[in-house]
């Protein structure tokens, strides 16, 4: 638990830090103020028994204090904001690195992964770890805070004081240890129940047409009222035991003022009047400790509960730290811009899946600047696995994978080792589309900042795409809302609006995996038309189940046998 607090810590950019080091300073002067006016309480109640009246000294000194504990509200007032800023200011950071990695992670580490995990990673999980250190801070001046309790409730009530605070300790620890491994346990399940549930909901969407033909909505309100239930189920426990271990604090109390009145009553009639004042300040205590006490136990019991999120981000920031690493050590190697005169071209190609058979082996294809071609074969066969080898988003076994005089599987040219980005020359149309909910515009122009998008690009982009008609017969045109306030496109609209956003982008060689098979053959031959019209004797590679489409191209290779069999 330590080396997790020591972890998290560690990782603090320079402003959390600071932030941190404030909260510190700021949750110790608190309770400092607490156990000083405390002890200035037990001081007065002393005296005023000793003395059998009061002076001017001790009214003055209560007055005083009066004051210093509305100090002491203010310094509340000023934790509490600074908490805050520390803990969303730090998960807003660490958030930051998460999805850093998600969009920076290679393609094999990313197909594990899906939506909701990456959702709770970034939000819950990073938030989640920052209640770590506030909780970690929390136990560790409530820890001091109960010392120094103890030490006033030994100074009143001398050898029952170490008696009391012996049995009070071990009470916290063994409570503490009980609940641990429940505690745990109810973290990873309700964590791994949450992205569960929150699955069902987007299956809910994603599947809507194939639920409402079927007729299966009962079928997934049956499996979401168990994945929901079973997470509610997990966090009444959890909140329940917190509150379990509250109430056995409070009965603690309660019960020891019931044995101390008892004792007291047993003693001779002179001596109750002065055991009672000692009483009143002994009882004064246990309750202050009582919070400190329930705050340590609890929070102990928090971080086992988010122990597993604290798991997850640490193993996603050492893969962070990896691809850092490597940016770092790619600095120094020479840059080179690729280009596309003479094409791609693939050698003795070898590559597998982990674990699986061979899905090419020893295969070679040409791909010419300026030509158009068609990748085909039966489904499964390795199209877009060998479309992801050419983008450089897959690593093969053996072989080599020429843009012009640059190989992407050695990183190196003529002149030797040397980086590129074959996003200089390449534009991608995936298989599975994604469109957000912003307008077409946005659509279009996805990854460039608002206010640099080229409207006359987007505009020729859209043209070229075949939907410009369309676009304008909407009711607000390029700014359109795509899927929102009722509004909806066609999944060849979606195809087309995909293919434009491709288009913005400049390239040499635009690759498209089955992206227009949504389309019918003679819009897509006259997009292919287009594109090679507009965007010039641009090289065109595409997979596809369309034999009309790939007899439109130069070239037609199929995948037959682990490689590529030219057949036009």
């Amino acid at each position: 638990m330590i080396g997790m607090f020591r972890y998290l810590v560690g990782i603090l950019e320079e402003e959390e830090r600071k932030a941190f080091k404030a909260l510190i300073v700021l949750n110790l002067i608190s309770p400092i103020m607490d156990l000083f006016g405390f002890s200035i309480i037990v001081y007065i109640l002393n005296e005023v028994i000793r003395e059998q009246h009061v002076s001017n000294e001790i009214v003055v000194i209560t007055f005083f204090m009066g004051s210093v504990m509305i100090v002491k509200g203010l310094f509340d007032l000023f934790k509490c904001r600074i908490q805050s800023q520390f803990i969303y200011g730090g998960t807003q950071k660490l958030s930051l690195k998460l999805y850093e990695l998600l969009i920076k992670e290679r393609l094999m580490s990313h197909n594990k992964k899906n939506p909701i995990y990456a959702v709770t990673l970034v939000r819950n999980d990073a938030q989640n770890c920052m209640r770590i250190v506030v909780s970690g801070i929390e136990i560790c001046v409530s820890i001091l805070m109960i010392i120094g309790y103890y030490a006033v409730i030994i100074y009143v009530s001398s050898w029952f004081g170490i008696l009391s605070c012996m049995v009070f300790t071990l009470f916290i620890i063994g409570l503490f240890l009980y609940y641990r491994s429940q505690m745990k346990s109810f973290g990873e399940k309700s964590r791994k129940s949450g992205i569960k549930t929150n699955a069902q909901i987007t299956i809910a969407y994603g599947s809507f047409k194939e639920m409402k033909i079927s007729d299966r909505s009962a079928t997934m309100l049956h499996k979401y009222q168990n994945a929901s239930g079973e997470y509610a189920w997990l966090q009444k426990e959890y909140q329940q035991n917190r509150a379990i271990v509250s109430m056995i604090m409070q009965n603690l109390i309660m019960t020891i003022a019931f044995i101390v009145l008892g004792c007291i009553l047993l003693n001779p009639e002179e001596k109750i009047s002065y055991l009672l004042a000692s009483m009143v300040v002994y009882l004064t205590i246990l309750l202050r400790m009582m919070p400190m006490a329930n705050n340590i136990v609890n929070g102990l019991n928090d971080v086992e509960y988010l122990q597993k999120s604290y798991k997850e981000v640490r193993a996603a920031l050492a893969d962070f730290m990896e691809i850092k690493k490597e940016e770092e050590e790619s600095k120094r190697i020479r840059q080179k811009r690729i280009s596309f005169q003479k094409g791609l071209f693939v050698e003795n190609l070898t590559f597998s899946y982990d674990g699986h058979a061979n899905i090419f082996e020893a295969a070679a294809i040409d791909i010419p600047a300026g030509c158009s071609v068609a990748v085909i074969g039966i489904s499964g066969i390795g199209k877009t696995t060998f479309l992801d080898l050419i983008l450089g988003l897959l690593h093969p076994k053996e072989g080599h994978i020429w843009y012009d005089d640059y190989d992407i599987v050695t990183h190196m040219d003529g002149d030797g080792i040397c980086r590129a980005d074959i996003g200089d020359v390449a534009s991608y149309i995936p298989q599975t589309v994604y469109l957000n909910g912003e307008t077409i515009r946005n659509n279009v122009a996805l990854f460039v900042e608002d206010r640099e998008i080229d409207e006359l690009r987007v505009e020729e982009c859209l043209k070229c795409a075949q939907i410009w008609e369309d676009i304008i017969k909407m009711p607000d045109g390029l700014n359109t809302l795509i899927g929102e306030n009722g509004i909806t496109v066609s999944g060849g609209q979606r195809q087309r609006i995909a293919l434009a956003r491709a288009l913005y982008k400049e390239f040499e060689l635009l690759i498209m995996d089955e992206a227009t098979a949504a389309l019918d053959l003679e819009t897509e031959k006259a997009i292919i038309d287009s594109i090679r019209q507009i965007k010039g004797r641009k090289t065109i590679l595409v997979s596809t189940h369309h034999p009309s489409l790939a007899n439109e191209c130069d070239l037609i290779y199929k995948i037959e046998n682990k490689r590529f069999i030219r057949i036009k």
